[in-house]
C-alpha cells in the first residue's frame, strides 16, 4: 500500500470512530456518512473495506488497541505498587467503557462473536495478567493467574454491557464514577482474596 492509500484508510477509520462515538448505535452509521465525514467518495470506503461491519470492527480494534497500549505505557511511568497498578488499570478500563459506550460495546460484542488471540479482549486479559504476575510472582501458576485475569475482564464487560440490569439488581450505577471505582475495588478484592494465603 502506498502512503496515500494508508492515509486514506486511516481517514476512513478515524471518521468511523468519530461517528460511533457520536451515534453510539452502529445501525445508524452508513457508508455514505462515513465517506462524507472522511471527505472522500463512498466508492473509496468500499474499495478499502469489504463491508460496513468489517470497517467498524477494524476501526474499533485499532482504536481500542491503541488505548490499551497507551494506558499500559503511562502506568509504567508512575511509581505504584503492583496492586495499585492493577487497581488503577482496571479503573481506567472501566472508565473508558463508561465514557465510550458505543465503541466499547462494538468491541466487546465483536470479540465475543469473532474472538482471536489479538483482539481487544485478549489484549486486556494479557495486560491484567502481567499485573497479576507482578502481584503474585511465582506463588501461583500462570494458568491460574490467566484465569483470574479472564474472570476480572468478564465481570467488567458484563457489568458494562448490562449496566441497567446491574443497577436494578444492586443499586450500583456503573456510570457514576465513584460507584464504579468502588465496584472495581470490590471485584479486585474478590480476585485477590487468596493473596493473604501467600503472605
Amino acid at each position: 500500500m502506498t502512503k496515500n492509500d494508508l492515509d486514506t484508510k486511516q481517514k476512513i477509520i478515524d471518521a468511523t470512530i468519530e461517528l460511533i462515538k457520536e451515534e453510539m448505535d452502529v445501525k445508524k452509521i452508513t457508508v455514505r456518512g462515513i465517506a462524507r465525514r472522511a471527505g472522500i467518495a463512498k466508492s473509496m470506503v468500499n474499495y478499502y473495506f469489504d463491508s460496513k461491519e468489517s470497517l467498524i470492527d477494524s476501526a474499533v480494534q485499532s482504536f481500542i488497541s491503541t488505548v490499551i497500549s497507551k494506558g499500559d505505557r503511562k502506568l509504567k511511568e508512575v511509581d505504584l505498587t503492583p496492586e495499585e497498578r492493577l487497581r488503577t488499570r482496571v479503573k481506567q478500563a472501566a472508565g473508558f467503557l463508561a465514557y465510550n459506550p458505543g465503541v466499547s460495546r462494538v468491541s466487546i460484542l465483536s470479540d465475543l462473536r469473532n474472538g482471536n488471540i489479538d483482539d481487544n479482549s485478549s489484549q486486556s486479559v494479557k495486560s491484567i495478567f502481567v499485573k497479576l504476575k507482578d502481584i503474585y510472582g511465582d506463588k501461583k501458576e500462570d494458568t491460574d493467574l490467566f484465569i483470574k485475569a479472564q474472570q476480572l475482564l468478564a465481570a467488567l464487560q458484563e457489568m458494562f454491557l448490562r449496566a441497567h440490569v446491574f443497577k436494578e439488581e444492586t443499586g450500583i450505577d456503573y456510570y457514576d464514577d465513584e460507584q464504579r471505582d468502588n465496584l472495581m475495588d470490590k471485584i479486585i478484592n474478590n480476585v485477590l482474596s487468596d493473596l493473604k494465603n501467600f503472605e
